[in-house]
């Protein structure tokens, strides 16, 4: 009963809610399109859900090395008053429409900068792990991504002159032919291992859904 349970019964339901939706794309078929969107709005919801708990985790995890006293119970604290307030924000910004211009202004002027200000920090983290790594491994791959790195941040800067216009158009050139080449196929890696982690599931060989 505990291996019916633990093991064959999750096995079974995903096994039968993947061919349900699968069968609801290649076959169309009103019931089976029907199920299938159930299915994928049940799964949504559970998303959902599934981050807001992620959310209260975060919460209780710093909270809790802030009551322990450990080291970065500031950096703890900034986390859990800046996630807060975001959350009361955005919250007010959908109830009522009179806090939406708050909500709005603390996007526009508060989150969007904190994220452009961590994408700028990952240019320079990129550069120092390639000098760490050409330091430690001299290869032909670490100094491509070395030579890759400055032409990034050497394209991105306002050279004046000639100089300038050709770093701005090889980083141009480098983005849209070495690097979107090497991004298509990062994304047909990704893809083929999603396929293949789908069957893997929907076969039953692998079941991160049971215990067992």
């Amino acid at each position: 009963m505990e291996r019916l349970a633990k093991r064959i019964l999750p096995t079974a339901v995903a096994v039968a809610a993947s061919l349900l939706v699968l069968a609801g794309y290649l076959i169309p078929y009103p019931v089976l399109t029907f199920m299938r969107d159930q299915l994928i709005r049940w799964a949504v919801i559970i998303a959902a859900f599934a981050f807001i708990l992620g959310f209260f985790n975060v919460l209780r995890v710093h909270l809790g090395r802030i009551t322990r006293r450990k080291s970065g119970g500031l950096y703890s604290s900034i986390l859990i008053l800046s996630a807060l307030v975001s959350l009361a924000v955005t919250t007010a910004g959908f109830v009522t429409s009179s806090a939406r211009p708050l909500s709005d202004w603390w996007f526009h002027y508060v989150l969007s900068p904190l994220q452009a200000s961590a994408a700028g920090l990952i240019a320079f983290t990129l550069s120092l792990a390639a000098f760490r790594l050409l330091r430690s491994r001299r290869s032909a791959g670490a100094l491509l991504f070395l030579f890759a790195a400055a032409i990034v941040l050497l394209g991105t800067l306002p050279f004046p002159g000639p100089a300038g216009e050709q770093l701005a158009l090889l980083r141009e050139w480098w983005l849209a032919i070495p690097a979107t080449a090497g991004m298509r196929g990062l994304l047909i890696g990704v893809g083929l291992g999603t396929m293949l982690m789908g069957l893997r599931v929907l076969t039953g060989l692998d079941r991160p859904y049971s215990e067992l």
